[in-house]
């Protein structure tokens, strides 16, 4: 009878260890599935806890499995039951409940509120940025090497590496470094690059004083992206640092000349005839916008492409020189530049309506420039106003003539209050 009973173990021990082997084969491709899962989605998990788990659980089950085959029944199985598959099941709820509920639901909550493992791709850098604000500028880069090793081309942490190298520590070489990481991101680059030679320019300038290096910096961005917003915006930024550049050459010179060119005049003034010469504040006036005229041609010369530039002399035009017709051709020119958003557009459509106003333009011609920008974008803001303003060009136009018109004064024989 024990005889039997063992061979009828036997085989029963033989039945389950051949179906628990080919569960084991499905049990192994879970697993490894799982856990490269869960490498890919975040940098919070470590290969080798998610791996003893999944073997520990394997293991806590098969004996489980085996335990309860062999007693077979009876008393055994009581104590199999408490003694080992009770406690087992525990293990296995701590090990894979957890992993299981949020593998069942989670196609529900992702949904409804996002992936969860989004909120860990973040890394916290806050350690380092407080590390920095009380001035252990070498711990707070220990801080974000340790974050970088676990989130590698992290832009935020790249970023506030190179900072604190460049700003804190002086070292803007260490921080070309640093941007070469961000630099060497294919799928990033068209992103990175402005970026990072933006933020180089403004440590030359302002840290390093090296326009020269600016200037490199911007023409980078240019050369690499020549018809996108990026290389607009670094256009401006160049033609920024040559306008303040010749401004600070040229200050004291302008300054000293115009000073005693003054006190000359004013001198003049107080002894003269009031018919002899116009005032000082007069010639000062018209000398100073011939002087910004030709100053602003100058850079305009340079930077055809500069915004704030080509408005300058537009204004200049118009109000200085009374030559609308070339004031209107600086909005025209950047309209027609590479890189000019819907915005930019509208506000220079609007300049041009404006000038063909002042100037006496015929209401044809302005409503054909208002329509300009109803063509950009039909249902948008902008479409919107020129709509409107078409409705009251008449009165528009009425007022402009009439602000302009010079008032005649009446000629009258007889002195009055005079005798």
């Amino acid at each position: 009878m024990n005889a039997f009973t063992t061979m009828i173990g036997a085989a029963i021990m033989e039945e389950v260890g051949l179906v628990f082997g080919v569960l084991s084969v499905f049990y192994a491709a879970i697993a490894v599935y799982s856990i490269r899962k869960k490498l890919a989605a975040s940098a919070r998990y470590d290969k080798g806890s998610l791996i003893a788990k999944w073997v520990g659980a394997y293991l806590v089950f098969g004996l489980m499995v085996f335990s309860s085959a062999y007693m077979g029944g009876g008393v055994g199985l009581a104590c199999v039951l408490i003694l080992v598959i009770v406690p087992g099941a525990l293990i296995l709820g701590i090990l894979i409940t957890p992993y299981l509920s949020g593998l069942m639901v989670s196609p529900i909550t992702n949904a409804m509120e996002g992936r969860l493992d989004d909120h860990w791709e973040k890394p916290a850098y806050g350690p380092a940025i407080a590390a920095r604000n009380r001035g252990e500028y070498e711990l707070a880069l220990s801080h974000v090497a340790v974050l970088l090793e676990k989130h590698p081309g992290d832009l935020e942490g790249l970023m506030l590496k190179a900072s604190i190298q460049a700003e804190n520590l002086g070292d803007l070489d260490a921080a070309k470094k640093t941007f070469d990481e961000m630099l060497s991101e294919q799928e990033r680059l068209r992103y990175n690059l402005p970026v990072v030679y933006n933020k180089l320019a403004d440590w030359q300038l302002n840290l390093f004083d090296d326009p020269e290096g600016a200037r490199r910096s911007l023409e980078r961005i240019r050369e690499a992206y020549p018809d996108s917003k990026a290389s607009q915006l670094a256009s401006q930024r160049l033609a920024s640092i040559d306008s303040l550049e010749q401004a600070e050459s040229q200050k004291s010179d302008i300054d000293e000349t115009f000073q005693n060119f003054a006190s000359e005049s004013a001198m003049k003034d107080e002894s003269g005839s009031p018919f002899e010469m116009p005032k000082i504040a007069e010639r000062d006036a018209d000398l100073e916008n011939e002087h910004a005229l030709a100053e602003c041609l100058n850079r305009v010369e340079e930077h055809p492409d500069s915004i704030i530039n080509r408005e300058e002399l537009a204004d200049l035009y118009l109000n200085h020189a009374k030559e609308p017709t070339l004031a209107q051709y600086q909005y025209e020119h950047l309209l027609g530049m590479p890189g000019a958003t819907e915005k930019q557009k509208v506000i220079w459509l609007n300049k041009i309506a404006d000038i063909q106003v002042k100037s006496g333009g015929k209401q044809e011609q302005v409503k054909a420039t208002l329509q300009c920008i109803i063509a950009l974008n039909p249902e948008g803001a902008g479409a919107t106003r020129a709509q409107s303003r078409i409705m009251h060009l008449a009165i528009e136009i009425r007022a402009a003539n009439k602000k302009n018109t010079p008032l005649k004064l009446e000629r009258r024989d007889e002195d009055l209050g005079l005798m």
